[in-house]
């Protein structure tokens, strides 16, 4: 009865992993000679015809409430302004350096997947893509902008 509870249970997470799409983002935060940085926000997330969802979200997290996150205008429209970014998408803002995040996009399938970036006394970038996981492209190239270097995204199952 255990080896079967098990089997079950084993085939049940595996129907599931299949049917979830993932994609690997890779991207640079570069450096900036001022005086006063200020670390960047970033949101990357997918708008597909059905829906938007946040991906991953960087701020202020010692806050309850980040007065800054309609700094990024095109998330904050498409997303964040209706308060449904799950709490396991969220992270404090990062410094300069390269960084490499996984990312569970569920089921969805087609969408477009946009990357923004925004600093405090700084500029603003807005990278997009349209990403399709029913095609061959494997990996996607996104040219490096005021905010944030260049982006590589992969996709994974």
């Amino acid at each position: 009865m255990l080896k079967q509870l098990i089997a079950v249970t084993s085939l049940l997470f595996a129907s599931v992993a299949a049917h979830a799409n993932t994609l690997t983002v890779e991207f640079e935060l570069p450096s900036f000679t001022t005086g006063d940085y200020h670390k960047p926000y970033v949101a990357i997330w997918a708008e597909s015809k059905a829906q938007n969802q946040t991906l991953l979200l960087w701020h202020l997290t010692k806050r309850k409430e980040d007065k800054w996150l309609v700094d990024i205008r095109r998330w904050w429209r498409k997303q964040g302004r209706y308060g449904d970014t799950p709490d396991g998408v969220t992270g404090a803002t990062k410094g300069p350096g390269k960084y490499s995040e996984t990312l569970d996009v569920g089921e969805l399938s087609q969408f477009k997947l946009f990357i923004e970036v925004v600093r405090e006394d700084g500029g603003r970038s807005l990278l997009k893509t349209p990403i399709d996981f029913s095609d061959n492209q494997e990996r996607y190239h996104l040219n490096a902008d005021k905010e944030i270097g260049a982006v590589t995204i992969i996709k994974g199952k």
